[in-house]
């Protein structure tokens, strides 16, 4: 059943337990990016992710000795590495050894492997719907089928997704089912790179090579988690991707089974068809019968998501439970890198919804499905099951900006494909939202292979915003229907989707509170407070000529909803931005409303349902007191950067750099401090330079709102093209002059953003310019920054050409090194003829050593999280610039060094960088506690 977590077997002894850990398999990931979402291998809806080219090659051998350096203090062998969906590894660990791991700032997090269900076998209907719905007709009712239906439209059944391929994790296929007969098929699409493994042992033979066709294009297995939990299959399974369960089968046919004719022993005759017939299918054995139950475990999920991403898949479905407590369950997390790789995927909301558990697979970048019924002989008038998963989503109340279920559609009573029994292959009826993901999955590809460009979140907008109403009030209410059942007539001519990636997702992880404003097609707003919350939506019109469109909103009168333009006009293939605000006029603080807002051309609707909850608007909340620790953030990384750059002085100058690969901006910051611009000595006035942050092809709006308000003369890109796009800079050029400080890579940037401080400079710091070590150069920035000198990059093991050559040139009278030897080894101290290393036992300990240079009594400190770098790099040029120290800390918990420094230091302020997902309310309170005994 959904989110089921059931432990392995009884230990022989007691189970040892550290914290919140205990001995068993865990999946731990990594602050490296994987291969999908890497820049230099990353894969898009137009391009597969790159995993054998010499640079794809390199970058994996990274990531592996990034892996290697952390299990050195683990006594076991990984079950599995993941390299492509996902950086990390499972692996089983004594409680200690996960506590330790989850202590270090290269690694994200340590998750118990518990095993999952297959959300499927549901059986009964909600109340009042017919016991038996002709569900296995859903071609026809969702108006695929037939004259004039979507597949005619497109060429007919067999183009219908042509080159699309659907991957399946899973109980296996069923390979020799009529659903995935091969003939009339063409060839698998070219790069795909999917593989068909027969199976294990004497179960070798029960998927042969030939099993794979043009239909069935890849088919593998995955047992290793299970065994490490100490699960194996029952004699009757087989190790290998046959499926003997039938859940898989049923699932593959109802995405992309071809047509097939039935006929019953009493002579009815049934046409079954998936939602996109000619599409192929890869599948992906993940789940098992087991002794005394059936399941599947996270860490074989993940290697199967790695697998599918890397063969080159365009969809996955997942009708599988998750943790609905989590917007970071690791298996959600590998398929947020896969959809920001362009693989549109969707999952099973849960079946256990009577039992009061909520709804599972909570991540934006999922579509998550629900499960409705509908009836042949009346046309479609759908309604959820009562078990099907719904919201809100199980997470903080403020938290609670996601709505879940994404949308709806057939899932009681389906017919399709199941095993074979005794070489006759099998069909059956299923229930539960594992039928309901299919169907979705199926009609994703169907659109993917019309707009091939589309991104995954673009096709999610188009499936949400099409959709028609439910038969009956509970089911229309979001959180229990999301947006709608789905409409395949519809969703080819959406007018406008709400499109999204991975900079907006990471945004929104760094604090889920401020996820409202996420670019979705729905707005969820938890927390209402006495004055309007205010949100953006930027809006795209994939058509091919310019549309107006005017808002209009409908709901209680107690909530107010009103949209800046009005009227917006959206060019062909272009966007637009709306502002929406959204205020209680009188509800119950503590109550959900919800009301649909519409954008209306002609006779096209786009509609997106409205939920808030919260104080009523112009309510006195009573005085509060004046906060000790003051915090400076905005609702993602480039909006914090935006707030910092507020608390500068007069400007002259902005440095631009990526938020999303921070290697090329890492030594930027002394150079902002002094406001050095390529070519010359100073800005006109010396003043320093905020640092604001971008993504690569576009400037977020609070960067633009920012170059407003700053009205720099001179802007300075760091880094090349990869990092800050041509168009980027392109559009920059109407707040100034821009120049760009770039090199070939991150260690000859460093090197020419060091030659603008000119020859003969006093000093130099030389830091590690590795991705896990980025946290030393960002804390000596400052320090730097204030002393006017440069921060240069090296190997850990070697000097660069480019650094050398710089520290030639240089000619510094004293040469610093940040961090330990880990950091920059001897090796390097030696050769570059190092005068003295600034170092602690870790990063927090190494920023608290850069800091002893400032007497006690100083101004203000910055604190920044030691686990993300865009907050500190927005604000170490401004305490450069104010000759004041960054410290760091974890984003849980203060660490004893830190606050040991503060208490010497005895700051008059205490402002914190960012958000309370990168530093925490229970470090801001523990800042709190202690603030009273350092002013004054």
């Amino acid at each position: 059943m959904a989110a089921s977590a059931l432990d392995g077997p009884a230990a022989a002894g007691p189970v040892s337990m550290t914290g919140n850990f205990q001995d068993g398999t865990y999946i731990v990931v990594l602050d490296k990016l994987p291969l999908a979402t890497n820049p230099g291998t990353a894969g898009s809806a137009m391009a597969k992710v790159d995993t054998t080219s010499a640079k794809a090659i390199s970058y994996t051998d990274q990531l592996l000795a990034q892996q290697d350096g952390v299990l050195q203090g683990v006594s076991a062998e990984p079950t599995y590495r993941y390299t492509v969906a996902l950086n990390g590894f499972a692996v089983k660990l004594t409680a200690a050894e996960a506590a330790a791991l989850s202590q270090r700032s290269d690694v994200v997090s340590v998750t118990r492997s518990t095993m999952r269900q297959l959300d499927s076998d549901i059986l009964g209907a909600p109340d009042g719907a017919p016991a038996n719905p002709d569900t296995d007709l859903s071609p026809d009712l969702l108006g695929l089928r037939g004259e004039g239906g979507v597949w005619s439209q497109l060429g007919g059944p067999m183009e219908a997704g042509k080159g699309t391929v659907v991957g399946v994790i899973d109980s296996g296929i069923a390979y020799d089912n009529d659903s995935f007969a091969a003939d009339g098929m063409p060839a698998a699409p070219a790069g795909w790179a999917g593989e068909c493994e027969t199976g294990e042992g004497d179960d070798a033979g029960d998927f042969p090579a030939s099993a794979c066709t043009n239909k069935i294009v890849g088919a593998r297995y995955f047992v290793e988690g299970a065994r490490a939990a100490g699960y194996n299959p029952i004699t009757a399974e087989s190790v290998s991707p046959l499926d003997t369960d039938g859940h898989g089968s049923h699932v593959a046919g109802t995405a992309v089974g071809r047509e097939v004719s039935l006929e019953d022993a009493g002579g009815e005759t049934y046409d079954l068809a998936g939602m996109v017939p000619g599409a192929h299918v890869a599948a992906y054995k993940v789940c098992y019968d087991f002794e005394d139950v059936s399941g599947c475990f996270p860490d074989d999920s993940i290697a199967a998501i790695d697998a599918a991403v890397a063969d080159g898949v365009d969809v996955i479905n997942f009708s599988i439970s998750g943790d609905p407590t989590t917007y970071e369950d690791p298996v959600d997390l590998a398929f947020k890198n896969a959809t920001a790789a362009g693989v549109f995927n969707t999952a099973s909301a849960g079946n256990s919804a009577e039992d009061g558990v909520a709804v599972a697979h909570i991540g934006p970048w999922q579509t998550t499905v629900g499960a409705s019924t509908h009836r042949a002989e009346d046309g479609p008038v759908p309604s959820i099951g009562s078990f099907s998963g719904r919201g809100p989503v199980d997470v903080a109340p403020d938290e609670q900006t996601i709505l879940k279920p994404d949308l709806g559609a057939p899932g009681i009573n389906v017919l399709a494909a199941v095993a074979s029994e005794g070489g006759t292959p099998g069909w059956n009826y299923l229930t539960g939202t594992s039928m309901s993901s299919p169907h979705v999955a199926g009609l994703g590809a169907l659109i993917a292979a019309e707009y091939p460009e589309w991104s995954p979140m673009a096709v999610k907008s188009a499936l949400q915003t099409s959709t028609i109403d439910y038969a009956n009030a509970e089911s229309n209410q979001a959180v229990v229907g999301g947006t709608g059942f789905v409409e395949p007539r519809a969703f080819l001519e959406p007018g406008l989707v709400f499109d999204s990636g991975e900079a907006d997702w990471d945004a929104f992880l760094a604090d889920p509170s401020t996820g409202y404003d996420l670019n979705a097609a729905y707005v969820s707003i938890p927390a209402l407070g006495a004055e309007p919350t205010v949100l953006t939506r930027t809006v795209t019109n994939p058509g091919d000529a310019d549309a107006t469109f005017e808002a209009s909103f409908a709901g209680p009168d107690t909530l107010s909803v009103t949209v800046e333009p009005s009227t917006v006009t959206v060019p062909a293939g272009g966007t637009a931005e709306v502002t929406i605000s959204v205020a209680n006029t009188g509800a119950a603080t503590d109550a959900w409303q919800e009301g649909d807002l519409s954008w209306t051309s002609g006779d096209t609707v786009v509609e997106i349902p409205v939920l808030a909850r919260g104080q009523v608007a112009g309510e006195d909340p009573g005085p509060e007191p004046d906060p000790m620790v003051e915090r400076v953030f905005g609702k993602d990384r480039y909006a914090t950067a935006s707030e910092i750059s507020e608390l500068y002085p007069a400007i002259d100058t902005v440095y631009i750099a990526s938020g999303t690969g921070f290697a090329d901006a890492m030594s930027g910051s002394p150079a902002a401090t002094q406001g050095l611009i390529p070519r010359m000595a100073t800005t006109p006035d010396g003043d320093p330079a905020p640092v604001l942050l971008t993504k690569n092809d576009h400037l977020p709006n609070a960067t633009i709102a920012a170059l407003d308000t700053l009205d720099p003369s001179n802007i300075v890109i760091l880094g090349g093209d990869g990092a800050v796009s041509e168009d980027v800079e392109g559009d920059l050029a109407a707040w100034g002059d821009v120049t760009r400080v770039e090199g070939t890579d991150r260690y000859e940037t460093s090197a020419n953003l060091a030659m603008m401080f000119g020859e003969d400079v006093d000093t130099v710091y030389l830091a590690s310019g590795d991705d896990v070590a980025y946290a030393d150069a960002l804390a000596g920035a400052a320090r730097a920054g204030s002393e006017t000198a440069p921060v240069l990059l090296t190997r850990p093991d070697m000097v660069p050409a480019a650094t050398a050559e710089a520290l030639a040139t240089l000619n510094p009278d004293t040469i610093v090194v940040l961090g330990g030897e880990g950091a920059v080894s001897d090796v390097v101290y030696t050769q570059v003829q190092a005068d003295e290393r600034i170092s602690g036992a870790n990063r927090y300990e190494t920023a608290v050593a850069i800091s002893q240079e400032h007497d006690a009594d100083i101004p203000v400190v910055y604190i920044a999280s030691g686990r993300d770098f865009p907050d500190a790099l927005a604000g170490s040029a401004l305490a450069g610039h104010e000759d004041v120290p960054v410290l760091l800390t974890k984003p849980n918990q203060l660490p004893s060094a830190t606050l040991a420094e503060l208490d010497r230091l005895s700051p008059e302020r205490v402002v914190i960088l960012g958000g309370t997902n990168a530093v925490s309310q229970q470090v801001e309170d523990r800042l709190n506690e202690e603030y009273p005994g350092w002013v004054g």
